[in-house]
């Protein structure tokens, strides 16, 4: 009996130790994924602050080593570089597909990389809805600004009419001043 007890008890901890082995892996690669994330806030933030010289130096950068190494690292930070505020190079669209390939490796179980992911998905997002509204704006400013310009021109036609007309009445005025200047008066005749 004790036989079988120092048995279950040795299997038991060899289970138990054999399930910590594997926390400490899960754990360090959340830790790395994390510090990932956090050196890629960071970039941002450098970036979002560098000249426009820097900022391309560091596109090309990036472009480059997605082209060697397409992983998720090298993904996101394309995106990030394509994400910069008042750059030429801006494309939404090539970040939506980037951000599509690193989301798809890491569906199944969320991780800080993902949510860091979604979280770009969503600002990505977010901007789109502010630039369609802003589109909507200036063309509503525009098909305003087109009304206008009918109702000046409009005005324009209207003040030209009245300075003919001011001129004929003008004119009319000048004739009839003449005539009454030229016609003798009744008065002054014997």
């Amino acid at each position: 009996m004790r036989i079988w007890f120092a048995l279950a008890l040795t299997l038991g901890l060899q289970l138990l130790l054999g399930g910590c082995a594997l926390v400490p892996e899960q754990l360090s690669e959340r830790v790395s994924e994390r510090s990932q994330v956090e050196a890629l806030l960071a970039y941002y933030h450098r970036l979002s602050g560098a000249t426009l010289e820097v900022q391309r130096k560091e596109h090309l950068d990036a472009v480059a080593a997605n082209d060697r190494v397409p992983d998720d690292g090298t993904r996101i930070r394309l995106a990030l570089t394509l994400l910069l505020p008042g750059v030429p190079w801006r494309d939404d669209a090539r970040v939506a597909q980037l951000l599509g390939a690193v989301d798809a490796t890491a569906r199944d179980q969320p991780s800080p990389r993902h949510d860091f992911v979604v979280l770009i998905e969503k600002m990505l997002q977010l901007r789109r809805e502010e630039q369609k509204r802003c589109d909507q704006k200036v063309d509503a400013l525009r098909e305003d600004r087109r009304r206008l310009e009918q109702r000046l021109e409009g005005a324009r036609e209207e003040c030209k009419k009245a300075e003919v007309l001011q001129q004929k009445l003008d004119e009319l005025r000048d004739i009839d001043r003449d005539l009454r200047n030229k016609r003798p008066s009744r008065r002054t005749k014997p």
